[in-house]
């Protein structure tokens, strides 16, 4: 019976802990390159899926359709809060002083005007869920079952990792955002635009965060405040490692696996709880995660 639940546990843990994964991506290349820690990231996944819902119910467009028009909205809108908000406060630095507490907050800011940009809107009130994107025909994979939907959420999920990954090492884009990420000041000595490779960086996160809307809001209720799923991503975070790309990844599917098993060995509402345990043993046995480097002390 066990070996059910383990391979049920696994299936369904890795669809869902893709979806964390790319979320935790979003928030990791925003903090690499900026030492900000957004906390809109959530309510950025929230008003994608919205922004689909009502792009599929007003226009009947296909998820093809779709998905890429509300990764450019958020592109968009990172852009524009990165230029308009975060750019400004950092210009108002006073020497030998930081500003990323104030820059943090902003993001908080932030998350609380996208709730309620949304939550005026006619329906936005009531729970809803989008479409399939596909038939949810069960495939079996031994014991366990899985649907046609979740194999492409899985797909999709991981061809964005993939892409990023290949856009980042062999680009001359990606390779500028790396530098900049690294060393701004050495990148602006050798001639990168490093104030814009952030502005990029805050739109490319938000595109992420997008497609991880969409992608999972297939599978839970949609509401204003469905943000707070970015403590999953912070879970995943945490576990693999703040600032290592690949360990992130592991991360958010070591969670996914996780809740899926405790949810079908234990209870379905241990799952809630899941994540915080997990910060906690983490950060108890190994602070900078499984595959972070060294622990560094910083004077914020």
């Amino acid at each position: 019976m066990w070996e059910i639940y383990l391979l049920q546990g696994l299936a369904g843990g890795l669809v869902t802990g893709s979806i964390y994964a790319l979320i935790a991506l979003s928030l990791v290349i925003i903090y690499k390159s900026t030492q900000v820690i957004n906390f809109a990231g959530g309510e950025i996944v929230m008003i994608a899926s919205y922004v689909a819902l009502f792009i599929l119910l007003y226009t009947g467009m296909s998820y093809w359709v779709v998905v890429p028009l509300c990764a450019i909205s958020t592109f968009i809108i990172g852009i524009s809060f990165e230029r308009v908000v975060l750019t400004r406060i950092q210009g108002r630095q006073a020497p030998g002083q930081s500003v990323l507490v104030a820059m943090v907050i902003a993001t908080v800011g932030l998350s609380y005007i996208l709730k309620g940009i949304i939550r005026p809107i006619p329906y936005a009130d009531e729970v809803r869920t989008l479409p399939p994107m596909m038939a949810i025909d069960p495939v079996f994979i031994g014991p366990a079952v899985i649907s046609r939907q979740d194999i492409a959420i899985f797909g999709i999920a991981v061809f964005s990792m993939i892409a990023l990954f290949v856009f980042f090492q062999f680009t001359p884009l990606g390779r500028a955002l790396r530098a900049t990420a690294d060393n701004a000041r050495a990148a602006a000595l050798v001639g990168i635009p490093v104030a814009r490779m952030r502005a990029l960086v805050w739109g490319l996160a938000c595109g992420l965060s997008a497609i991880a809307g969409i992608l999972i809001a297939p599978k839970i209720l949609m509401t204003p405040d469905m943000g707070g799923l970015i403590i999953l991503a912070f879970a995943a975070a945490i576990i693999g490692g703040f600032t290592n790309f690949p360990g992130v990844i592991v991360g958010g599917f070591a969670l996914g696996i996780i809740e899926n098993i405790v949810g079908l060995t234990i209870s379905s509402n241990a799952i809630s709880v899941t994540p915080f345990i997990v910060i906690i043993l983490v950060l108890l046995v190994r602070p900078q995660g499984l595959f972070g480097g060294p622990s560094e002390v910083k004077k914020v």
